[in-house]
């Protein structure tokens, strides 16, 4: 069931009440769909993820799913949405309604499927951080979602996160396995949008995006640097002044681009006068 009518509430202010109140990933990623995606229908999607919930219950048996059945969520996924990975440069492998028709998604939006799902059947799926990439956890294992569904061990993590980001890296860092929360994995999505949509330079959705990621984290000075460097680039001077501003007040004097925002900002702060 949905927590807010479309009808009445802004999908901007539904995404952060629910991600105030640590609400659920896919209703939060419906919410982003809506907001950019003109009469998307939340309710219908979200009662496909029940469909499916209810059709992992029935594998699990009578006795109900437990985090051990989460090996049946993979073949699940694979048979009902041909669930696969995707490269990010098409916004549509970032918008969990066209994930759940399409089946081909970013590893974040093939997770937000995998989380919902088992939750609503019971199995206690997590999201997990994983730099340049996107990971869930039941218990103490980590599945990738794009992947097979086979448990990783800290060697293919190890080397999931080298090949993804290509950091030399000797060992798995506790950090990468931190549980993702909400909000977390909201920002993450609307992080990657505004990536995406600048790519395309389709700066009235990165800007979007971008304004999301402030309003999921307003107190992350990296958050406003980037929408005031992408507001710098679309020539809207006193937003991104106002922006730029308010990181260098907040970020250490030793911050490794301090020097370059504060030209950007000299470089307004002359236009202006």
């Amino acid at each position: 069931m949905i927590a807010c009518d479309m009808a009445v509430v802004h999908p901007r202010d539904a995404l952060v009440a629910l991600a105030d109140r640590e609400g659920d990933v896919a209703e939060g990623a419906l919410w982003i769909a809506a907001e950019d995606t003109s009469g998307l229908d939340v309710a219908r999607w979200l009662e496909r993820i029940d469909e499916l919930a209810g059709e992992l219950r029935t594998q699990c048996g009578i006795d109900g799913c437990r985090p051990g059945d989460a090996p049946l969520v993979a073949p699940l996924l694979r048979s009902r949405l041909g669930l696969r990975g995707a490269g990010g440069g098409d916004p549509r492998a970032h918008y969990l309604h066209s994930v759940l028709e399409r089946g081909a998604g970013v590893p974040i939006a093939c997770s937000a499927i995998w989380i919902a799902v088992g939750t609503r059947a019971s199995i206690p799926i997590e999201g997990v951080n994983t730099p340049g990439h996107f990971l869930v956890r039941v218990g103490d294992l980590l599945y990738d979602t794009i992947a097979g569904g086979e448990p990783l061990d800290a060697e293919d993590t190890r080397r999931l996160v080298e090949r993804s980001t290509g950091w030399e890296a000797p060992r798995v860092e506790p950090a990468w396995l931190a549980r993702a929360t909400t909000r977390d994995i909201l920002a993450r999505m609307s992080r990657n949008l505004r990536g995406c949509y600048s790519c395309l330079e389709n700066w009235p959705l990165a800007l979007r995006a971008a304004d999301r990621c402030v309003d999921l984290l307003p107190g992350d000075p990296a958050e406003r640097r980037d929408r005031g460097v992408l507001l710098w680039r679309l020539g809207q001077t006193r937003a991104a002044l106002d922006d730029l501003r308010w990181y260098l007040e907040r970020v250490p004097d030793d911050a490794a681009d301090r020097g370059d925002i504060e030209e950007i900002a000299s470089r307004l702060r002359a236009f202006m006068n």
